[in-house]
């Protein structure tokens, strides 16, 4: 037996199992990466061009020499605009690839460069001796290589003027519009006039100066956000088209609505009625953006009197009925009426499965907790009308009390009530106790002395 367990254990480790895969490394290129890719592909904004091959197989690759500084073997730094480099003896697709290698870059792996080394190790592979010779004396080693990131942070090779007001900022276009997005200078660069060969470009109206340098550091692969400019720039990136820029900006938002506590009550108002306004707003970051608002109505509802807001007064107004809400239940919710919806959703489950022996303190309970729906409804009729809130009322009253007729007549027969005698279930309203009606034990009473009627209701 003991052989046999010694043959077991030296089995595992010289078999491979039958469902074992060697682990691989998922690789996700940086945003400026894919982005510059697809502008290398499909040729757009070159500023410098290689002529490959001879005779037919000739070809003409552009690229930009605003990532190509990130290679110091090709010198490009002194290059004049829209130079042509001649590689005659190179086969145009070989030099393409070099050239696209330049333009890649891992995410979190900027400083070793894992995706160009690939990239050019696969050119090499493919290509003959001679060939990969003529490419790799000028493109030299691509351990030298800047990051991707820090070649594009320069004023040099710059092709265009954003001018909003009388600031004029010069730019690079290759780094404003690419085949995916950036439609808003896309255009600009396409319209025939002011914008001649790409030479200014107006900015959006609206927009202030700080908002604007700040949109430009996240496009050009900043990560740094001020905080004071959070909204602004994330309602321009949205018209600009940059929808990277726009999905850090809400990472940003996201993050600060976690630390609500931390946020001032202007900042907070600000907030929300931002993701009030916008359409396109993630419906995550709308919820992020409310519940925060609920938890600190009071700082916020402070900041809604001591300055202007988009947000309306019956939103407000709203806002604080959920905050209340959330005291007494810990729920928040999108709307009153949602709240409304889900509560008497609730309600009438716990009271159809409530035992028919149910202890008068669980009966409390439940009619406790539709006092307080009551309680919401009148503030949500109050908000936006009390036609609307009578005719909710109405329909959660039909429910109720056919809801009430099954629990007398169910209760009724479980006790073998004798003939003509009927069950009268209470409630936490005074209701008509009939002349035949049988009642628990621990009830309020009250007598109509006028009329001689007998009425009852739960003990609160």
């Amino acid at each position: 037996q003991a052989e046999k367990k010694m043959l077991a254990i030296g089995w595992y480790p010289h078999t491979p199992l039958p469902d074992a895969a060697p682990e691989t490394r998922c690789v996700v290129p940086t945003e400026l990466s894919h982005r510059l890719c697809s502008l290398f592909d499909a040729g757009e904004y070159c500023d410098i061009h290689f002529q490959a091959g001879t005779g037919l197989s000739a070809a003409s690759i552009g690229a930009h020499r605003i990532v190509l500084r990130r290679n110091p073997a090709l010198g490009v730094e002194q290059s004049p605009s829209d130079v042509q480099v001649n590689f005659p003896d190179v086969p145009p697709e070989a030099l393409r690839r070099v050239l696209r290698a330049h333009y890649m870059e891992a995410d979190g792996e900027e400083a070793c460069h894992p995706e160009p080394r690939a990239a050019l190790l696969q050119v090499q592979k493919e290509t003959n001796s001679e060939d990969w010779a003529k490419l790799e004396a000028p493109f030299g080693d691509v351990s030298n290589w800047a990051p991707l990131k820090a070649a594009v942070k320069t004023s040099h090779f710059t092709d265009v003027t954003l001018e909003l007001g009388v600031l004029k900022v010069r730019a690079h276009r290759c780094m404003l519009a690419s085949p995916e997005d950036g439609h808003y200078f896309a255009a600009a660069f396409r319209w025939p006039g002011e914008c001649v060969q790409g030479r200014s470009v107006s900015m959006p109206e609206g927009l202030s100066e700080e908002a604007m340098m700040a949109l430009l550091r996240l496009r050009y692969g900043a990560d740094e956000l001020e905080a004071e400019f959070t909204l602004e720039v994330r309602h321009f990136a949205e018209l600009l088209d940059w929808p990277n820029v726009r999905k850090r900006c809400e990472a940003h938002l996201e993050a600060l609505l976690q630390q609500s506590k931390d946020v001032d009550g202007a900042s907070l108002l600000a907030v929300v009625s931002h993701a009030e306004e916008s359409s396109l707003m993630p419906p995550h970051l709308k919820a992020a953006a409310l519940a925060a608002a609920v938890r600190q109505w009071s700082r916020v509802a402070e900041a809604a009197e001591s300055c202007p807001s988009d947000l309306s007064s019956t939103r407000q107004a709203e806002l604080g009925a959920l905050n209340r809400v959330r005291h007494r239940d810990g729920h928040v919710c999108g709307s009153l009426e949602e709240y409304l919806h889900a509560a008497v959703d609730d309600l009438t489950d716990w009271e159809r499965n409530m035992p028919l022996d149910a202890p008068q303190s669980t009966k409390k309970k439940l009619e406790g907790s539709w006092q307080h729906w009551h309680q919401i409804l009148f503030e949500y009729g109050h908000i936006f009308g009390a036609e609307n809130a009578e005719r909710l009322r109405d329909r959660v009253r039909t429910r109720r009390r056919e809801l009430l007729e099954d629990r007398k007549r169910q209760r009724g027969e479980t006790l073998r009530l004798p003939e003509g005698k009927v069950w009268f279930e209470a409630t936490a309203e005074w209701q008509e106790v009939p002349p035949n009606g049988i009642c628990a034990a621990g009830l309020e009473y009250r007598l109509d002395m006028q009329t001689g009627r007998n009425f009852a209701r739960l003990a609160m």
